[in-house]
């Protein structure tokens, strides 16, 4: 009984695992607002409504109003309506929203990554390195699970193998091998939304604003 409880738990260990890669891949591909937060919706669509008001890149009082409302008044509504105006709100807006409480302007755009870390965010964050982990990660659990349906049927031999015939240890490692692809797809996600909010304020001093 619990050889078939201990290869459940792989299975859903290594499920969890690859999902990460999907959905990493469809964070990059897809813009889907159903995907979206409903409070990432509605605040966008509330800014979306607002900046139709607004000319000539400049705010309107009703747009500032709402950017108070949604993101506090500590960021630029400047900033907040070149993001809404990009052709893609994934690119930039998305970003802005999720990352909103993290964000501070005292005469520079920083982010608190820690209530006592704070940096400027990046303009530039090399993405394949942690893509990598994710998906080595992933393959790493996917292959403890084939590993332990390999060795109820053809035991390992070699002492120095013993530990791959046990099924709780395969199993601990199939969810060790599934959180660091967790992780890192987290981090990854993180980063490249600071990444956006970075590119943003480098295009807003850039045009002027």
């Amino acid at each position: 009984m619990m050889i078939y409880v201990a290869l459940l738990l792989i299975f859903i260990g290594v499920t969890f695992a690859l999902h990460q890669v999907y959905s990493v891949h469809y964070a990059i591909n897809f813009e889907d607002e159903e995907e979206r937060p409903e409070r990432v919706n509605q605040a966008l669509a509330v800014l979306s409504d607002a900046a139709r008001g607004c000319a000539n890149g400049e705010p309107s009082p009703g747009f500032v109003e709402a950017v108070r409302r949604i993101l506090g008044g500590g960021i630029d509504a400047r900033l907040v309506l070149a993001a809404v105006a990009s052709e893609r709100h994934k690119a930039y807006a998305e970003p802005l929203l999720r990352r909103k409480g993290r964000i501070a302007m005292n005469g520079e755009l920083t982010i608190a990554h820690l209530p006592f870390w704070k940096t400027r965010p990046p303009a530039h964050y090399r993405r394949t390195p942690m893509l990598v982990l994710v998906m080595a990660c992933s393959l790493l659990a996917l292959f403890w699970g084939g590993m332990s349906i390999f060795t109820l049927a053809y035991p390992l031999s070699l002492p120095a193998l013993a530990w791959a015939n046990d099924l709780w240890v395969l199993t601990g490692l199939v969810y060790a091998s599934a959180l660091l692809a967790y992780g890192a797809s987290k981090v990854d996600f993180y980063l490249h939304d600071i990444q956006q909010i970075g590119r943003l304020k480098a295009r807003f001093g850039a045009n002027g604003a």
